[in-house]
């Protein structure tokens, strides 16, 4: 190799050995080296009586200022790195593997998730007395508004309410007939809401021949902003049982599963008759 063929280091370009002072220079710290020297001229000019003390004061108060103004940059420039950090933070929790302990949460018998607004609704359930009961309003609302109201229950002439009473530890002959009782309020409220509700609504139900695994109340599932709430039933309840809340935009993969699931059920119960609120 040739001299000529060594590449030449531009004749305007630092050395290697300045180059890391000039970085330096150009940050912030050229700031921090003005401010000092600024602070030890005015020091000098007030110790040797150079100029008068007026003047001395003011450039004081010009180099606090700056100083003042440092330290508020230098804040916001700390604001910005938390904030990074806590939604790197709030990423890291999120793809993470979290506690199931924060995921379920306790099912309140008869409460599902908000149904105001609504254009599909979807409810599963074993006898849902309490919840047709204390959202009978609600439905009635979104019947009017044109919304579709889908009810799948258990079938009192089945042998499903025997079953639901094994599992309540009933004796499945008289327990049987316990659950028959609470299913027929559910299906007169229902006779009544189609009745009563003015509007381009349908209220369709259907029975079903066996014990659902869990109960789901699903509002607008075909809509990217859709929920379901699904209650967790226990094989003999001792009174606490689980419940989780699903979006269609943050649990997709879980959210699409139990979405076909309610189509599963829908197409294993018996149509008793579909109802057009009129």
């Amino acid at each position: 190799m040739t001299r000529a063929d060594v590449p030449r280091q531009s004749e305007n370009a630092p050395p290697a050995r300045r180059r890391p002072l000039l970085r330096r220079l150009t940050n912030r710290d050229l700031e921090a080296y003005l401010v000092s020297g600024a602070a030890l001229v005015v020091g000098a000019l007030g110790l040797f009586n150079v100029t008068s003390p007026e003047v001395v004061a003011a450039a004081t108060l010009a180099v606090l200022g700056v100083i003042t103004f440092d330290l508020l940059t230098g804040r916001r420039h700390l604001r910005r790195v938390e904030s990074t950090l806590r939604s790197v933070a709030g990423n890291l929790r999120t793809e993470g593997v979290d506690s199931a302990d924060r995921l379920l949460r306790p099912a309140l018998p008869g409460t599902a998730t908000g149904m105001a607004g609504a254009r599909d609704v979807r409810l599963v359930g074993v006898t849902l007395s309490r919840t047709v009961r204390n959202h009978l309003d609600e439905l009635r609302q979104q019947l009017a508004a044109g919304a579709t109201v889908r009810v799948a229950l258990i079938d009192p002439d089945s042998t499903a309410p025997g079953e639901a009473a094994r599992r309540n530890g009933l004796d499945a002959a008289g327990g049987g007939e316990v659950f028959e009782h609470r299913i027929q309020p559910t299906i007169d409220l229902l006779d009544y809401l189609a009745a009563q509700t003015a509007g381009s609504g349908r209220l369709e139900v259907r029975l079903l021949d066996f014990v659902p695994a869990f109960g789901m109340a699903m509002v607008d599932p075909e809509d990217p902003a859709g929920r379901i709430s699904i209650d967790i039933y226990s094989h003999h309840p001792d009174g606490r049982e689980a419940t989780i809340t699903l979006r269609a935009d943050r649990e997709p993969v879980w959210y699409r599963h139990f979405a076909r699931e309610f189509d599963r059920i829908w197409a294993s119960g018996r149509v008793r008759d579909d109802r057009r609120a009129a």
